[in-house]
């Protein structure tokens, strides 16, 4: 119904008429009184009008919200006929399907084109129940279900449409450039100037071309700020930035590379930085020139991107002497210290126990190597002998260990920082607190109680960062004969009598051996190869088979048992022959597992290889064990990934 209205000239008009009509009244009559109620009658009128002026609004106002109300209800409809997310209205008492719009039919249609309700019902009904999770499989496709209980209404999202949020989801990185310090301890300003530029230069077309927000944050290290969209294009071409800028640097002669952590999530910016700082720790302690990539949940798993080079020497004598100090005063806090280096010991772990044991007795009276008496190969047992004759170290057994371990005592992990290769998983599980000495690149299963890190995949081995470590500590004792050469051999051992992986601060420590009495003919006696040894490295040898021109392969039979020393050795036979880059050899071991060691110079990184199969080591010294597989197969298993990897080392 139309409602009327006054407008201004209408109300202007009815004032002139009460005023004529009360002037009128005024002179027709007299009477006081007569004037008077005309005049009240006609201010009685005005306000009738005013009132009713007023409800005619109020009126027309409730109109108007109704018909909006009708327009968006309208609006609605169409909107959710037309939206690609299923929602069904049900009646809660009946459990029947008041209506649903075009995609929830289309949601629920089969393949055969016919609209199956009792299916919707069903997946309602669990839902109201709690039996049904929040994805669900519809006819092949996945869906996530939202049930109002209140409105009574159902909403079905495609699980794949839902999943395009991660493209918004914020990255955080920190970009380092690896060997900086190094490079220019020693240049003019001008020359820093040139490297700040050019590094300066390729991050800001960097991060020009893909889009995102960085700063730099000191000389040698950059903040990014992106999302995952941009993320993914970095892990789809495998970060290949990292070899366009050890490609550029080389063009200037310069030894730089880049270290990448990443770290991606929503929301929570706090945590994420805080993860891809570590991350980027990662990368550094893993040699750097590789990126490390983790979301921001618990069960995520590590992506490792690039590592196309060897580690290079990185540690500084502030920081040795750092940790010298750091590791002194917390030895000095504890009742007892039990040194571990991994199981199949070899020399570089015995050495670094020794070295370590020596260290810590000097701090604290009751330090401890530890050992498997189980499984040792032939120049460890001549090697623990020899300790046991010179008597200025003191050795016990995993039993011995875990019987005298207390709440104040502490665990030295050497040559190894992976839970899964430690001599005792019972042993470390006593403990509270570790401290880690590996030079190694660092990877998952890391202990979560390492109080203290002192991890550089620079040195050339263990016993190399132990005897820094012992160089900068004032004591009055010193090596014994016997001491020193240990830690010569596994020194020796790791660099293949310095041929490989040694820099000047290798030289430095051996200088130092030998200046306390590492003796030659100690070091020959201890490690010499005996006769059935070298007579199983020579089976190996024999067994070997190329891939590609310049891999070797070797495997051991299936029913024959050699020791890890003897792969190792049967490794580093076969890489020293002409035309050959890497070298594996596979043998089945005592534990029945099957024991790989890998080798190669500087073009092929065996470190990834090894981590695909479940181990680590250095990018052209690693090893990996396999469970649950005979020889034959993990020979299988081991050239799969070997092409796999390959591909992205040519």
């Amino acid at each position: 119904m139309r409602t009327f209205r006054f407008t201004k000239i209408h109300l202007i008009m009815i004032g002139f008429i009460l005023f004529g009509l009360i002037a009128i009244c005024g002179r027709l009559s007299q009477s006081e009184i007569v004037f008077l109620l005309a005049t009240f009658l006609s201010i009685g009128l005005l306000v009738a009008l005013m009132i009713y002026q007023q409800d005619a609004y109020r009126l027309t106002e409730v109109e108007k919200i109704d018909l909006l109300n009708q327009q968006t209800e309208d609006s609605l409809k169409k909107l959710l006929d037309k939206m690609p997310v299923g929602v069904v209205r049900f009646d809660k008492a009946s459990k029947d399907i008041s209506w649903f719009n075009p995609y929830a039919e289309l949601v629920f249609t089969s393949d055969s084109g016919s609209l199956n309700v009792e299916l919707m019902k069903d997946v309602i009904s669990k839902k109201e129940k709690n039996l049904a999770d929040s994805s669900v499989t519809i006819f092949g496709n996945q869906y996530l279900v939202y049930l109002d209980d209140t409105a009574e209404i159902c909403y079905f999202f495609d699980a794949v449409i839902s999943q395009d949020g991660m493209e918004f989801q914020s990255v955080i990185g920190l970009i380092s450039v690896d060997n900086y310090d190094e490079m220019t301890d020693d240049l003019s300003d001008a020359q820093v100037s040139q490297i700040n530029s050019f590094v300066a230069d390729f991050i800001a077309k960097f991060a020009q071309e893909k889009k995102m927000f960085y700063r730099r944050l000191s000389s040698d290290r950059f903040l990014f700020f992106t999302d995952y969209k941009v993320l993914q294009e970095l892990i789809e071409d495998k970060f290949k930035m990292l070899e366009d800028f050890r490609k550029a640097s080389q063009d200037k002669e310069l030894s730089l590379t880049l270290s990448i952590g990443a770290a991606y999530g929503s929301g929570n910016y706090d945590q994420i930085g805080s993860l891809a700082n570590q991350n980027l720790n990662m990368a550094l302690m893993r040699g750097g020139d590789q990126a490390v990539v983790k979301e921001n949940t618990d069960n995520q798993k590590v992506m490792y991107f690039g590592g196309g080079t060897a580690s290079t020497v990185k540690r500084s004598r502030t920081r040795t002497r750092a940790m010298m100090t750091a590791i002194s005063d917390k030895i000095k806090m504890t009742d007892q210290v039990f040194i571990v280096g991994h199981r199949n010991l070899d020399m570089d772990a015995l050495g670094a126990a020794v070295g370590m044991q020596y260290f810590s007795a000097s701090l604290q009276r009751r330090a401890y190597v530890v050992y498997d008496p189980v499984n040792l190969s032939k120049d460890i047992e001549r090697a623990l002998s020899r300790l046991r004759e010179d008597g200025q170290t003191i050795l016990v057994t995993i039993d011995e260990a875990l019987s005298m371990v207390t709440e104040q005592s502490l665990l030295i992990m050497v040559d190894h920082s992976k839970l899964a290769l430690t001599l005792s998983r019972e042993l470390y599980d006593r403990f509270t607190e570790v401290i880690v000495v590996d030079h190694h690149r660092r990877d998952q299963d890391f202990p979560d109680n390492a109080i203290l890190t002192f991890i550089e995949s620079g040195a050339s081995s263990a016993c190399e960062l132990v005897t820094e470590l012992i160089q900068f500590q004032s004591t009055k004792t010193r090596l014994t004969k016997v001491q020193a050469s240990i830690i010569m051999a596994g020194i020796m051992l790791d660099t293949k009598n310095f041929s490989t992986r040694v820099t000047s601060r290798t030289f430095d420590v051996a200088s130092y051996l030998r200046n306390v009495g590492s003796d030659s003919t100690e070091i020959q006696s201890i490690s010499a190869t005996s006769f059935e040894e070298y007579r199983q490295i020579n089976q190996l040898i024999v067994q070997g088979e190329k891939l590609y021109d310049n891999l070797i392969i070797a495997a051991g039979a299936d029913n024959l048992v050699y020791s890890t020393v003897i792969a190792s050795k049967a490794a580093d036979t076969l890489l020293n022959m002409a035309d050959i880059d890497a070298s594996f050899v596979l043998v089945k071991t005592d534990d029945n597992q099957v024991a790989i060691s890998a080798r190669s110079h500087q073009s092929i990184n065996v470190q990834r290889i090894m981590e695909d199969l479940g181990g680590g080591g250095h990018y052209n010294l690693a090893a990996c064990q396999l469970t649950g597989k005979t020889v034959t197969q993990a020979h299988d298993l081991l050239i799969e990934t070997i092409i796999k990897n390959y591909s992205k080392e040519t």
